[in-house]
């Protein structure tokens, strides 16, 4: 296999041998004994000697091989290769120097070698690009020509066999760049060839698969089914039979037993999205404790926990911090996404199964178009992995159903500004206000215990003004930590606008404490009939309000009126007041008409008196009085709950 023309061939079957072995080896000393062997066998004459020294003079003599005693460089030196080739004698056996890239055969080894390389970075065009120069080297079999001994045959199988893989490598590349239609006919004739080679059966059963041609590629099975009983009396292997199973049910393939799959076969580390959580979670101990118990039952094939709570109850911080908390238990890796836009509008599931799919390693151009064959495709690489799934904002079930696809051993965490129900979700855990002594520990974590210690009054202001709200009080112990000087009183009147202190938070003041952006997400969720509706009431009724009395408002009927009101209790953007109407029974059992009253919490009544209404009006208490608003401008502070874009 010399690339360089030679000036003469030898025509003798045993010269041609001897030339292959000692090519082969270049740069290496071919013992004598070897030689032997190789030319006659165990028996050689007991002229072998002598005569294998003739036909070393002969190759000197016909292709101009100088040379005869010990080269002046050691085997294995870079030196050693000179710019002619060299045969020389050693002291048991010869030693034959050629120029760098004089055999194809090595050529062809450094080839396949920097193509793997290039194929685990991921530079599969490159890749591909290197093996084809490799394969192009062949012209036929490796020892074309020569009378091949033990030696040189085993030589012939190991380049043989390297030339299949940089094969199978290259088409592995072409099918995960989409060039299905282009490998078919070369695989067609590759398994006429080598018809017990299961790999190459299964990457013709997937290039016609992906190329529309099913019933080819089930006949494609059929056909390495029957080679495989008559060459070898074996069934195909199990690869095989799971590949044609996925076939005919119609799934997207993705894995097979050449590996020819539409995620890199060099991605070993483990897929990670979460965005950073908070370093510590303040009074949600129980609500840790409910996920913790959820996502440990066994029972449900992969637990799927919905979280849910009022606006400002700190939702996202207490999904990202229980998805930190538990990800070690996930090895596979953790993805992350956000179900609604800063606008209010709804990520559709197919977004975020292209985002999931491309973030797992799938070239954009293998990712199918519909939602079904996406959901299809996440699910396959989702089975038998153990991945956490974190989806905040969901809005309704349409949404969230096509994305509960994970398999045994995983787990998905839900937020939610409304209440879902869906046979998916495994386990539902709110996230109420927190308690008096949740909400004085986050103030004082921030703020110091001396400082709340020394004017508890306005302490317990301004646990009365965030409503225990955690986006609320995170908002204030930002600002307790960026003035340190201020003490409680101090805080307090910073966000105080209305003179009278017993005004308490339902004050306009609550509109910079991090609430607004929340709330308006939520109302967005709702029709536009039902926002003005929310928005009439939020300004005419009292403190509490009866179906009759909201009926009146709106100039519906009652029972229209109360399944409104149900409505806005769904989107905690109302609450049910705990004690039934005066003059019904309490607690009555059924086919008793119960009916309650319904509340605004004071944070929402807050948020909407400042949010435009659907018609763009701004609220009233965003108009103000006299000569400016009477709400300020909201402080740049972090909040946990805030409207923000994550892109992934």
């Amino acid at each position: 296999m010399l690339q360089r023309s030679a000036i003469a061939t030898p025509t003798a079957p045993k010269l041609r041998t001897v030339m292959a072995l000692l090519a082969m080896n270049a740069g290496s000393v071919v013992g004598t004994h070897q030689l032997v062997e190789e030319l006659w066998g165990e028996n050689p004459p007991p002229s072998s000697t002598t005569t294998l020294q003739t036909y070393i003079y002969q190759l000197r003599k016909t292709l101009g091989l100088g040379g005869s005693g010990t080269p002046a460089h050691l085997p294995g030196d870079p030196a050693a290769a000179g710019r002619d080739p060299v045969l020389h004698t050693m002291m048991n056996g010869y030693l034959l120097g050629l120029p760098e890239k004089s055999l194809d055969s090595q050529e062809f080894v450094a080839r396949a070698r920097r193509g793997r390389a290039e194929m685990a970075a991921g530079e599969l065009e490159k890749a591909a690009v290197t093996f084809r120069s490799a394969l192009a080297l062949w012209s036929g079999a490796a020892m074309t020509g020569v009378t091949a001994g033990p030696i040189l045959q085993a030589e012939e199988v190991r380049l043989e066999e390297l030339r299949k893989t940089v094969l199978e490598q290259r088409i592995d590349i072409d099918l995960r760049l989409g060039r299905h239609r282009e490998v078919i006919g070369e695989l067609i004739a590759i398994v006429a060839q080598q018809p017990i080679h299961e790999g190459f059966h299964a990457k013709l059963m997937l290039a016609l698969y992906q190329a529309g041609r099913r019933s080819e590629a089930l006949l494609a099975y059929q056909g390495a089914r029957t080679a495989l009983a008559r060459e070898l009396g074996l069934e195909p292997s199990a690869e095989l039979r799971r590949l044609q199973q996925k076939m005919i049910a119609g799934e997207p393939v993705i894995e097979n037993p050449a590996r020819t799959s539409a995620f890199p076969a060099s991605r070993t580390d483990p897929v990670t999205r979460l965005p950073p959580g908070l370093p510590r979670l303040v009074g949600r101990e129980a609500e840790l404790d409910q996920v913790g118990a959820a996502v440990a039952d066994r029972l449900a094939s992969a637990p799927a926990v919905l979280v849910l709570g009022p606006p400002g109850s700190g939702k996202s911080a207490f999904l990202t911090y229980t998805a930190h908390r538990l990800r070690s238990a996930y090895p596979d890796g953790d993805l992350y996404a956000r179900l609604l836009g800063p606008d209010g509008t709804p990520v559709p599931p197919e977004t975020v199964l292209n985002d999931f799919l491309g973030a797992i390693g799938v070239r954009p151009e293998r990712i199918p178009a519909t939602l079904e064959e996406r959901a299809r495709m996440f699910r396959s690489w989702a089975d038998g992995r153990k991945v956490l799934i974190v989806l905040d904002d969901a809005t309704d079930t349409a949404q969230l159903r096509p994305l509960l696809t994970a398999g045994p051993g995983s787990a998905v965490l839900v937020a939610s500004r409304r209440r879902l129900v869906d046979p998916g979700l495994t386990a539902t855990v709110e996230l109420p206000p927190l308690s008096p002594d949740a909400a004085r520990r986050m103030l004082a974590d921030a703020c110091g215990d001396h400082r709340l210690a020394a004017d508890a009054d306005a302490t317990e202001g301004l646990l009365d003004l965030c409503a225990r709200l955690p986006v609320a009080l995170r908002v204030v112990a930002d600002r307790g930590r960026l003035r340190p000087h201020w003490p409680m009183g101090r805080l307090l009147r910073s966000y105080r606008t209305a003179p009278d202190r017993e005004a308490g938070p339902e004050g306009p003041a609550l509109a910079e404490l991090g609430l607004l952006g929340s709330v308006d997400l939520t109302r967005r969720l709702l029709g536009a009939e039902e926002r003005r509706a929310l928005h009439r009431l939020a300004a005419a009724a009292d403190s509490t309000v009866t179906p009759e009395d909201a009926a009146g408002i709106l100039g519906v009927v009652p029972g229209d009126a109360e399944s409104l009101l149900e409505h806005l209790v769904e989107h905690y953007l109302m609450h049910p007041d705990p004690d039934p109407v005066p003059g019904q029974p309490s607690g009555s059992g059924a086919g008793t008409d119960d009916r309650y009253r319904y509340r605004f919490s004071p944070a929402v009544r807050a948020a909407l008196a400042v949010l435009a209404d659907p018609a763009g009006h701004p609220g009233p208490a965003a108009r103000g009085h006299g000569t400016g608003p009477s709400v300020p401008a909201p402080r740049n502070a972090a909040r946990a709950d805030a409207p923000v874009l994550v892109t992934r």
